[in-house]
């Protein structure tokens, strides 16, 4: 996708809210994820760091999703990728996975490329989102169980207060005009 290609989408993009709850997870599903995250993350085989880096600098947006801070993120910030995740949504995902951010720490503000949209679920504890738009900055929780689309294309920053290591599920979908549809349809 050339750079016009992509801003001129990321602005299309910002005409549909910054994020969106759009399910929950039955508590039988949350223990199925929950039960898929303690088998995987008994083997150290399958956390990933390196791949974290590579697949951000590989889908960085120009100027906002790169540096030390990204490099910095794999000392508190693992994932697990598998497809053993189950979803509740209307959407197709891939590139699922477990995400473990340890206590006391954030991810930083950056933006994603926009057409490749996000889905976070929290497993264990709820998440602080932190999206800027224009001057001001827009705080939602997401509680345990809730599926969350994130919008692509704003400045967004995720934050944990707890004291234990939070697991969140995320996944990507891929944008489409009836995607695109569908969220507006939400408005």
């Amino acid at each position: 996708m050339s750079k016009i290609s992509e801003l001129r989408l990321h602005a299309r993009n910002r005409k549909l809210p910054c994020c969106v709850k759009l399910n929950d997870l039955t508590p039988e599903i949350l223990a199925h994820n929950l039960f898929i995250y303690e088998d995987l993350s008994s083997d150290p085989s399958n956390i990933s760091t390196e791949t974290t880096y590579s697949d951000r600098v590989e889908n960085a947006v120009a100027g906002i999703s790169l540096g030390k801070q990204v490099r910095d993120l794999s000392e508190f910030y693992k994932q697990i990728h598998t497809d053993e995740i189950s979803l509740s949504c209307n959407y197709k995902p891939y590139n699922t996975r477990f995400a473990m951010l340890e206590p006391g720490h954030s991810i930083s503000y950056h933006m994603d490329p926009p057409n490749i949209y996000n889905l976070i679920c929290p497993l264990t504890h709820d998440i602080i989102l932190e999206f800027k738009d224009k001057s001001e900055s827009l705080f939602y929780v997401c509680l345990v169980g809730e599926i969350w689309f994130i919008n692509p294309s704003y400045m967004h920053a995720s934050h944990h207060e707890a004291e234990e290591t939070r697991i969140a599920m995320l996944a990507n979908f891929d944008y489409s005009e009836k995607v695109y549809e569908s969220f507006t349809r939400l408005l």
